[in-house]
Order: C-alpha cells, then structure tokens, then sequence
C-alpha cells in the first residue's frame, strides 16, 4: 500500500508508519501547494520534514532562528518605547561562574512582548546582581520576577544551615516566583509563532537593541543532535545545546510563567517589593475582606 511502511525494531518491536501519501487526496499538486503554506520553508522546511515525512532527524543539529534574525532584524530588533500602562515582568537566569542573566519584559494590551532591559554579567555575586536588578528603571513596576524552579533546592551551604539560593535572593531583598517550566519546547513554539511569517505580518515578540546579549545568544542557539539510537530508544523531542543560552533560560522561565498565570488571575504570583505589586496584594485584600463578611 502507497505511503504504508512496516517495519520492525532491534528490540522486536513492529512499527506501522503511515505517510499522508497513503491518502490519494492529498498527493494532488493543489493540496501540496495549499498545506506548504503553513509551513516555513514548505516542503525543503524542518517543520515540514518532521510532521509530514516523519523525519525525527529534521530540526538534529539546525539554529533555531539565526535565518530569522537575520532576514527579519528590522521587525525583530526594535527600539519600543514602553507605556506606563503596560504590564511588566522580570525573568532570572542565575549563575555565579557562568553568566548570570535578567531581561524585563512589558506585555502590551495586544499581548505584544518586548524585552526592554538586560543585565548580562559573569563573574558576580547574589548581593551584586540583586544591586543591580533593584537599580533597573522598570523595578518599581514589576509584578513578578521569574527564575529556574531549582534555585529553590536547599543545597546551599551556610552557618544558619542548608538554604536555598532563592533564600540567598530573599535576603538581599529580591522575591523570585517560581518558572514554570524548564522545557525548551513550549518556549520554542511560543517564539516561533510569534516569528511566524514576519514577510506578511508584524513580530509579536520584539528585543531591544539595549539587549546585545539576549540577540547575541539567540543567533547562535542550535538544536541537539538526534541519532537514530537516540529515536529508537525513546521518542525525541526538540532540545537545544546547552551552551550560551542564558538569556534563552531566562525567556524560557518568563514565557511559561506567563503563559500559566494571566496577570488577571487571583493566584498570579506577585513581586511584594514592587509599588505595582503592593497595589495589587492591596486590592486582594480588600477583595478577601468584603467577601468575607
């Protein structure tokens, strides 16, 4: 049968892989021609490779937005004045020997993204770098401030005890909420769609040349190689090197934040050191008071 394959693996295990050509409907020039377009890059495109010739190997060792950047810099990279009224976050990737990185990012009321401001640095302490955040001009507006879920592993240790490098930020005066995740796929999807067809539309996701560091390591971020050892031992998903991408961790912990908790939301974390934030800690209280009565 055209577009059937079956096949069977080291392990004994017989595998049925059915192409969209077992489908006479869709080997028509009229429906290739229509279903490329939903795909960067049509038929030649990784996103194509994957879903529709079952290619697991189609991303294995590619950038991930280099051509983007390149191309689409002037749509990507922008100078945004940031409103007042716009909602505002900080997201932290911590590291003493490596470089530790923060970026603010504002959401404006057409949830357009824009990282406005980045501290970048090697070589620095949590006293420092806490310095320096409460030293950033969006401080005072942020409602949350993101960061690796594994900083709050108590592993540090101290006279007083084991503690948490989360506990080290709280003493020196910076509240951290937990990222969601630390998957690179769901930040992936997230950045590309928001880069998606950028010769038609507007990016919904935009960098500020004041951020040379975040642009920098985006440039250079690549995919993990996948063997074919690698796909029979488990299904693989997208990953990306781990090496300059501290500003990457830093979007990453931030947009899946972001994502799972609308600033609307009653159970939104929020940064009690900010005046935006004690406004809003204000506001649920007088809401827990009058329902309460």
């Amino acid at each position: 049968m055209t577009g059937l394959d079956i096949y069977r693996t080291k392990d004994g295990f017989q595998v049925a892989r059915l192409h969209y050509t077992a489908d006479p409907e869709r080997t028509t020039e009229e429906w290739l021609k229509e279903t490329e377009k939903g795909y960067p890059g049509g038929k030649a495109g990784a996103a194509w490779r994957k879903e529709m010739e079952i290619d697991f190997t189609a991303y294995s060792g590619q950038l991930l937005c280099y051509d983007l950047l390149t191309r689409y810099k002037h749509k990507i990279v922008q100078d945004r004045y940031v409103k007042g009224y716009e909602y505002k976050y900080g997201s932290l990737d911590w590291g003493r020997n490596n470089p530790a990185s923060f970026n603010v990012y504002t959401v404006d009321e057409t949830k357009h993204i824009h990282s406005a401001y980045e501290i970048y640095l090697r070589d620095t302490s949590i006293p420092d770098f806490s310095t320096l955040i409460k030293q950033c001009p969006f401080y005072q507006d942020l409602i949350w401030i993101s960061a690796d879920p594994s900083i709050w592993n108590k592993n540090q240790e101290t006279k007083e005890g084991l503690q948490s490098l989360n506990d080290k930020f709280q003493q020196n005066g910076i509240t951290l909420t937990k990222g969601k995740s630390r998957d690179d796929t769901l930040a992936i999807n997230e950045l590309l769609d928001r880069w998606y067809k950028l010769d038609e539309r507007e990016a919904t996701f935009t960098i500020s040349p004041k951020c040379p560091k975040q642009i920098w390591e985006f440039e250079r971020l690549r995919y993990k190689e996948i063997t074919t050892a690698m796909i029979e031992q488990k299904n693989p998903h997208e990953q990306l090197v781990d090496k300059d991408n501290h500003s990457w961790d830093n979007w990453k912990y931030f947009i899946s934040t972001w994502l799972a908790s609308p600033v609307l939301k009653d159970e939104t974390p929020i940064n009690p050191n900010s005046a935006w934030g004690q406004m809003l800690l204000s506001k649920r209280k007088k809401t827990e008071f009058v329902y309460g009565r």
